[in-house]
């Protein structure tokens, strides 16, 4: 004789139905991907560059390439009074590889910048508040592993300004997702 009680139907906690396994698959998906998705984003507030929203991933030194987008802090060899005026010990930079190892920086007497033919912008003699801006004075090919980073817009903060960026400063590459 069998009986229908309750302990007899009783589902197991474990054994999840197809669609709770599907709900639960996608709230710890949720769970996952918020957690980890905010420290992988960088929005750019500065009106240097023409995208704002960036997605970082580990930059491989070896493969940098013209037009990556690369995240760096200026280091002691770049450190200026007028650069500290406005960037904090924590700020990163976002920028755009110019000219990279073994082409042919040059700059005229306008002060403008070229990486072989392909002009990369002209330094600005004063910044918005009227300070005088130091112009960086190199020329010649690029050192191994040291990159020229410009801004897209013509009053960027820039290699112009500060110089190369040696590959081991950078910090991560950004893929600009908008």
């Amino acid at each position: 004789m069998e009986t229908n009680s309750k302990s007899n139907n009783k589902k197991q906690f474990w054994k999840l139905s197809r669609k709770e396994r599907t709900i639960a698959l996608v709230l710890l998906s949720g769970l996952l991907v918020g957690a980890w998705l905010p420290e992988r984003l960088i929005v750019a507030t500065s009106d240097s560059l023409d995208h704002r929203v960036f997605f970082k991933v580990p930059v491989d030194t070896n493969k940098i390439e013209l037009g990556d987008y690369l995240l760096f802090k200026l280091d002691d060899a770049h450190e200026a009074t007028f650069i500290r005026k406005g960037l904090g010990d924590n700020d990163v930079l976002i920028k755009k590889v110019g000219c990279v190892p073994g082409e042919t920086l040059t700059k005229d007497a306008e002060k403008t910048f070229y990486c072989h033919q392909t002009k990369l912008g002209t330094a600005l003699l004063k910044d918005n508040q009227g300070n005088k801006l130091p112009v960086f004075m190199f020329t010649g090919p690029i050192p191994q592993d040291s990159y020229y980073m410009m801004g897209t817009n013509p009053r960027s903060f820039d290699s112009r300004y500060f110089g190369l960026i040696h590959g081991n400063d950078f910090i991560h590459k950004a893929i600009p997702l908008w």
